[in-house]
């Protein structure tokens, strides 16, 4: 299997393909709005349901909403399927203030402040197309915080007395595992959590539909104010540990999907992530496996 080592460039999208239908569906995310437009009943209505409570069946009514429109293309995928399951193979391309987006069966492009997007989506059967479009959703919410000030961050993250929390790791650190352990606070996600800037200037979590495998509760809505992230380590012993500031900022870094890759080309977003958490304590996290890191935490004063 050959696969693009970008995705294509803006003049694949110059002819217009035909529209999946004349559906609307937005999802809002506190004041970020991506319009996904053109859509069939069926796919609307699936979709409609996969990011419900926070999405609608109708436009955007703000104004730097990202309106992106879905249409169909001729061919089976964009990128050939493997022959057993693995990772969602994702390649994103940044323009500046432009991203182009590949995966198996959709390409697509989304201006990354609000403005205009286009997605096509191929017919091939090896995803549902709720799946296919599910991470060129992310990663345009990845990019819409980002160029906000604020971040879709690879974490857990919780509720706690009006409170919020993150715990971020790489894959196989903990995150649900801490999230299934816990008992008294509201889990937002387990897998991946907004942030975007509050009114005052620090962060807030926001709740997004992005809840991973954490499926205990009703879905949390609203805004919270993030008080502390931690990198999480699994231990006999529940305690936060102090760590450098430099050290903390790259291990979260680390954990910013869609958009870590661009710093590079935009440092700019860097700049903004570092500001975002200058006021948010970040240290390391022990836990076992019960919520008595919850203790620790507070014991910690945070």
């Amino acid at each position: 299997m050959t696969i693009p080592r970008t995705a294509p460039t803006m003049s694949f999208f110059e002819s217009q393909r035909p529209a999946a239908g004349d559906r609307v569906l937005t999802l809002e995310l506190g004041p970020l709005q991506i319009e996904l437009g053109s859509l069939d009943d069926a796919l609307a209505a699936v979709l409609h349901a996969r990011y419900s409570p926070y999405s609608s069946l109708e436009p955007a009514d703000a104004t730097e909403a990202l309106r992106v429109r879905v249409g169909l293309e001729d061919r089976d995928y964009f990128i050939d399927p493997p022959k057993t399951p693995m990772l969602n193979r994702v390649i994103l391309t940044c323009d500046g203030d432009r991203i182009r987006y590949l995966g198996y069966r959709v390409a697509g492009w989304f201006d990354t402040s609000g403005g205009r997007g286009e997605l096509l989506l191929a017919r091939g059967g090896f995803e549902p197309p709720e799946r296919a479009i599910e991470n060129y959703v992310r990663s345009a919410v990845a990019w819409q915080a980002a160029s906000r000030g604020g971040a879709l961050i690879h974490a857990a993250s919780a509720v706690w007395k009006d409170r919020a929390y993150l715990f971020y790791g790489e894959s196989g650190a903990g995150k649900s595992t801490l999230s299934a352990a816990n008992t008294r606070a509201r889990i937002v996600s387990d897998d991946l959590s907004l942030v975007l800037p509050s009114s005052e200037g620090s962060l807030d979590l926001v709740g997004s539909p992005f809840r991973g495998t954490y499926e205990e509760g009703a879905p949390v809505q609203g805004r919270f104010p993030l008080v502390a992230g931690f990198r999480i380590i699994k231990d006999d012993r529940a305690e936060v540990r102090p760590v450098s500031r430099v050290r903390a900022m790259s291990e979260l870094v680390g954990n910013l999907p869609f958009v870590a890759e661009a710093f590079p080309k935009r440092p700019d977003l860097f700049d903004g992530v570092q500001r975002a958490f200058a006021a948010i304590e970040l240290a390391h996290l022990h836990f076992r496996k019960d919520d008595s890191y919850w203790e620790a935490i507070e014991k910690a004063g945070l």
